[in-house]
């Protein structure tokens, strides 16, 4: 019978991380209910710390129900504080607390933390919330500046009612599991999802069902798994909750292109790995109509193939990067197909194309029980069960 403590695991980017939460005084420490079950929801260990003003706002006990972990208001002999943790985070971060930071104050087991964590390289990421005056003040962007060049990163909202309100809780979680997972092995890598419409005239385009579901996944799996990630996105069925990284649309086939070979030569992109999920039209209308085609024409239509951007990625690639450190996975989708036909296709793309593995599956796999999609590889094949199961093998191609 599940409690009502208990949380839905959502992922493990979190899992077996030790992380110091630490609550200011802002208002916005009232959402740290919901940001201590995101926490849990995505495997992390938690240890707070609250300022004696947070305690105005929201009482220790519901800060304690929420993360199942101990807080700390008052100093004590141990000095938890001190514990070797994998990451900190400070939300609220009020104005106070970023000036004690960056002047080294140590007043509160929340500034003492602070200070220790930058000493022993320990990563913070540092959330602002307070009112628009306050934060477009010249000595507030000073004080953000100056514990950013510490080392510290810093994830500030857009400016809403007056404010510079809290990120949701699903946005803070996300970075914190890019910042304490990014290491030597991590990529920058560009995600194509979602669908591409190709007009027909200026109402009606020939277009497909992709979602961009599982793209999408694969984009915010990566991303919270260390890597820099960033979605260049063509029709989505859906609106993202989680917007972490930049997100580009290019509706067209065309479009989608350019954008592609525009980030991939993009030298502070610097992206060495791409992940095209992007369902991109085959054929195009020879010469879509201004205007709008009436109702009842019985003209057919004249289509022309597009050409496969998948077939150029591998050759921009290589090109705008010095080392041969890149890795392009491409996908397959095929119908009425069986296993052994996906693979033959599959590797007959890695062949064709060169690149390092293929995510293939059948349409018939988008909605019945089994795997959901074959890792191929030109030696290998790996049964995937889900969205989650392809970005984990993808993350382990990445980091191999």
């Amino acid at each position: 019978m599940p409690r009502d403590v208990d949380v839905v695991n959502h992922g493990t980017s979190l899992e077996g991380k030790r992380i110091l939460l630490g609550i200011s005084g802002g208002i916005a420490a009232v959402e740290s209910i919901r940001l201590g079950r995101e926490l849990r929801r995505h495997g992390a260990k938690i240890h707070v710390i609250m300022t004696e003003a947070a305690t105005k706002v929201i009482t220790p006990l519901a800060v304690r129900w929420a993360t199942q972990s101990p807080v700390d208001v008052e100093w004590s002999g141990d000095m938890p504080q001190l514990d070797g943790f994998d990451a900190i985070l400070v939300a609220p971060a009020t104005r106070n607390t970023l000036s004690k930071h960056a002047n080294g104050v140590m007043d509160s087991p929340l500034s003492m933390a602070l200070a220790a964590g930058t000493g022993n390289g320990t990563p913070i990421l540092v959330v602002p919330s307070m009112h628009d005056d306050l934060f477009d003040d010249p000595v507030t962007i000073d004080l953000i500046d100056r514990i950013s060049e510490r080392g510290c990163s810093i994830l500030i909202s857009e400016s809403e009612e007056g404010r510079r309100k809290q990120p949701s809780p699903e946005d803070i979680v996300a970075r914190l599991g890019n910042i304490v997972n990014n290491n030597e092995k991590s990529r920058s890598v560009l995600v194509m999802i979602g669908g591409t419409e190709a007009p027909i005239d200026d109402v009606r385009t020939i277009s497909n069902k992709s979602t961009g579901r599982t793209g999408w996944a694969i984009a915010d799996y990566l991303y919270r798994q260390g890597h820099r990630v960033c979605v260049l996105a063509g029709r989505l069925s859906f609106e993202p909750k989680t917007i972490c990284f930049p997100i580009i649309q290019a509706l067209q086939p065309d479009s989608m292109k350019c954008w592609a070979k525009d980030l991939i030569e993009n030298e502070e992109m610097s992206i060495d790995s791409v992940v095209c999920a992007a369902a991109i039209s085959d054929y195009l209308v020879s010469e879509s109509i201004s205007g709008k085609m009436p109702s009842g024409n019985d003209s057919s239509l004249d289509l022309i193939p597009f050409e496969k951007i998948l077939d150029q990625i591998p050759k921009w690639l290589k090109s705008s990067r010095n080392d041969t450190n890149i890795c392009v996975i491409g996908f397959k989708l095929l119908s009425g197909s069986s296993r052994e036909e996906l693979v033959t296709a599959a590797r007959k793309q890695i062949t064709r194309v060169s690149v390092d593995a293929v995510v293939a599956n059948d349409l018939s796999q988008l909605s019945d029980n089994g795997p959901r999609a074959l890792l191929v590889t030109s030696s290998n094949v790996e049964e995937l069960m889900d969205a989650k199961h392809i970005g984990v093998a993808i993350d382990g191609l990445f980091r191999a």
